[in-house]
């Protein structure tokens, strides 16, 4: 039996997004208004701030809107990731302005048991933003839904198959009532030319479920999509095996670039 409940505290409210409940919830609903409800299984939603893409998460968040949603598996990369690893949570709760959110610590557990490169660990989650930026979304369109978040280390073909493979095991069974969100940027550059290229290099190997290129060009190419291994990992487990993913809409950072030297961010919205 676990003993005190353990609170991953809302690290960037206040940065990424408004710290004021009501605020949040206010810019929050006038970005759904916008978007469409549909179905989808899985989406793919930007991490930066809600003034540089929040209208593309409420496009993609809005995307699943129509399902009956009970778990929210939410795969985000460690940046400047030097190792291989896949990070659980330890704790038992993640906050948010809008309330908090209950991890699922049994399907946490059964993740962690699914091979060594899956450890415990809160420090990344609390370095990291990725997931966080999500959460304003799932607690305004499914309040009472559980949350297994992870984060991938470097995305390596072996640490790749090995999320693939424990999302086949531990998650396949719940498909129906399972909402995977992929949290990634398309690209990015100080060269308007070369964040363009790297953004549809990406969503062509995405559209084509092209694993391999995905975790190879991550490798090879600076500033190639920060999620490209969780996305391979989503497309290569029997949960995303036929997806048909669909690009929402796109835009990149350059209303918000104060100067050339800036890198140039590609953000986008797909659902599956």
């Amino acid at each position: 039996m676990r003993g005190r409940v353990k609170l991953r505290e809302a690290t960037v409210a206040g940065i990424f997004y408004p710290d004021d409940p009501a605020e949040l919830e206010s810019r929050i609903i006038s970005l759904f208004d916008v978007a469409e409800a549909k179905s989808a299984e899985a989406i793919l939603s930007p991490h930066a701030g809600l003034d540089y893409s929040g209208d593309l998460s409420a496009l993609a968040w809005k995307a699943a809107s129509g399902r009956e949603v009970d778990t929210v598996l939410v795969l985000s990369p460690i940046h400047r990731a030097e190792e291989a690893c896949i990070c659980l949570p330890e704790s038992d709760v993640f906050d948010t302005p809008l309330g908090s959110i209950a991890i699922d610590r049994p399907l946490v557990e059964e993740l962690r048991d699914c091979g060594t490169i899956f450890d415990e660990n809160d420090i990344p989650h609390f370095e990291e933003h990725g997931i966080e930026v999500q959460l304003p979304f799932m607690r305004m369109l499914f309040p009472g839904a559980s949350l297994v978040p992870v984060l991938l280390g470097k995305p390596t073909a072996a640490a790749v198959k090995a999320l693939s493979m424990a999302l086949d095991l531990v998650l396949e069974a719940r498909r129906d009532r399972l909402l995977v969100v992929l949290s990634s940027d398309l690209g990015s550059s100080p060269d308007e030319a070369a964040a363009i290229s790297l953004a549809d290099r990406f969503i062509s190997s995405l559209m084509a479920s092209d694993c391999k290129s995905m975790i190879e060009d991550k490798a090879a190419l600076d500033g190639y999509a920060c999620g490209s291994g969780c996305v391979a990992a989503y497309l290569s487990s029997k949960l995303g095996r036929g997806a048909r993913p669909v690009l929402l809409g796109r835009h990149d950072s350059s209303a918000a670039r104060e100067s050339d030297e800036e890198r140039l961010v590609h953000y986008g919205a797909i659902a599956f």
